[in-house]
């Protein structure tokens, strides 16, 4: 079941009266959108994973099985909150075992999409998409990080095996008044940003809080930095395996370096190796640094924890090219073939990303992964410059992909030379190397 409202936290921003008249208007029709099939409901139950084990993303989500519930009498709804490595390393084994989930968040690429297809796990959702219009909600090219192939070989064409409630972009969380402090406007440009860390630093005040302990984060500091250097062609050939791409080349070392030197100047977190991403987080929230480099899931516990003393800005361009940011559609939930009633636990799907759920997104500064109207955007706050952001980024088409989506096998690859660059144990050549010996067998398996 799902959980009760009345055990839940309340920790709802406040909002003006302008956006909650919005709001309102935007969700005139909500309580028909989760009962429009309410007539052909016999009852039943439905089992959903995720990644959204804690927080305001945790609470969003019970909300809105709760309320499903409601308007479907008969159904329950029973939400599992994973951490994002322990749903990926159980889902497919429990999927396979036959006690897994009736619905999950199968993440993107080689992490889990593409092995839970070719090996016949997942239900596909053209039919679904087309009957509740999620075509309309995102781009063609964010649609396309949720397809594959029939066989599982192609990515980023073919058949939707999964719909994304949320978006992600990475980008830097900054403390107002630190800025303020020390003199120092939001940048514009890769050299500015530069500088910025080097004053912070110079004044004594941490310019980047970063914790590594998880090792993921490197992987978004290297992609943020490597975004300023490359070009969609280049990064979407590699992601979707497309015009024989390599990881061997200049940028992806100069990338690298440019990662190393931060380092050497001292531009991240003291102590980083020992840090976890949830240690990070709270101690820039307390003033810890000047800047934090996480991704758009955290703004909503940030603005509850500062406030108006926090802004966001994404990785800023190295010249006239905008730079490609980390991110994308949050990890998409699709249907297993463990689903007695796969039209029942789409039309759940349907819900998770209703008017309704944008209404709570956007009422707990959460980032939807469909276009957050202007109407909606409050200027100087953390969900304004958020959905600024994302929907700048989306208006230039800068919105790149996560690096570990190439191979199955390129997370442990990727953080491993990561970790070894960072310790000085390693060198931008052979983090390349192993980057692309890693792509290439891979391919080598496909054929």
């Amino acid at each position: 079941m799902a959980m009760p409202a009345s055990s839940r936290t309340a920790r709802f921003l406040r909002l003006p009266i302008v956006l909650l008249a919005a709001l309102l208007a935007l969700g005139g029709g909500f309580a028909a959108s989760a009962g429009a099939g309410s007539a052909q409901t016999q009852g039943g139950e439905l089992v959903f994973w995720d990644s959204n084990n804690s927080g305001v993303q945790a609470e969003i989500v019970e909300t809105l099985a709760q309320e499903f519930e409601e308007q479907n009498p008969g159904v329950t709804v029973e939400h599992r909150g994973l951490e994002t490595t322990e749903l990926q390393d159980a889902l497919q084994r429990a999927v396979t075992s036959g006690e897994g989930p009736d619905i999950a968040q199968v993440n993107n690429g080689e992490n889990s999409m593409g092995p839970m297809v070719r090996a016949g796990l997942l239900v596909p959702m053209n039919d679904y998409a087309a009957q509740y219009g999620w075509t309309e909600l995102l781009s063609p090219g964010l649609l396309a990080r949720n397809q594959y192939s029939d066989d599982g070989k192609t990515f980023g064409d073919g058949t939707l095996w999964g719909v994304s409630a949320t978006a992600e972009i990475v980008g830097f969380y900054y403390n107002r008044q630190i800025f303020a402090d020390n003199g120092i406007q939001v940048p514009t440009t890769f050299a500015e940003l530069e500088d910025a860390m080097e004053t912070l630093q110079e004044n004594g005040v941490t310019p980047l809080v970063f914790g590594n302990l998880d090792q993921w984060p490197a992987i978004h500091l290297y992609g943020a930095i490597h975004g300023t250097m490359t070009t969609r062609d280049y990064l979407d050939g590699l992601i979707y395996r497309r015009g024989n791409q390599s990881w061997d080349t200049d940028e992806i070392k100069r990338a690298a370096a440019k990662l190393q030197e931060w380092d050497e100047k001292g531009f991240l977190q003291q102590g980083y190796e020992g840090l976890s991403s949830d240690d990070a987080w709270p101690l820039f929230a307390q003033g810890g640094g000047g800047m934090l480099l996480q991704g758009s899931w955290l703004a909503p516990d940030l603005a509850d924890a500062m406030g108006d003393n926090v802004g966001f800005f994404l990785m800023p361009s190295a010249g006239t090219r905008p730079a490609l940011q980390v991110g994308g559609v949050g990890i998409p939930y699709g249907i297993t073939k463990n689903a007695e009633n796969p039209d029942l636990a789409a039309r759940f799907i349907d819900f998770l990303v209703s008017d309704r759920a944008l209404q709570l997104m956007v009422e707990r500064s959460a980032l939807p992964a469909r276009p957050v109207p202007q109407e909606l955007i409050q200027p100087n706050t953390l969900a304004g410059d958020l959905y600024s952001a994302w929907n700048a980024a989306n208006a230039a088409d800068a919105v790149g992909h996560y690096m570990d989506w190439a191979t199955p096998t390129f997370y442990d690859t990727l953080t491993a030379g990561l970790q070894e660059l960072l310790a000085g144990q390693g060198s931008p050549d052979a983090l390349a190397k192993a980057l692309q010996d890693d792509y290439a067998r891979f391919l080598a398996e496909q054929t």
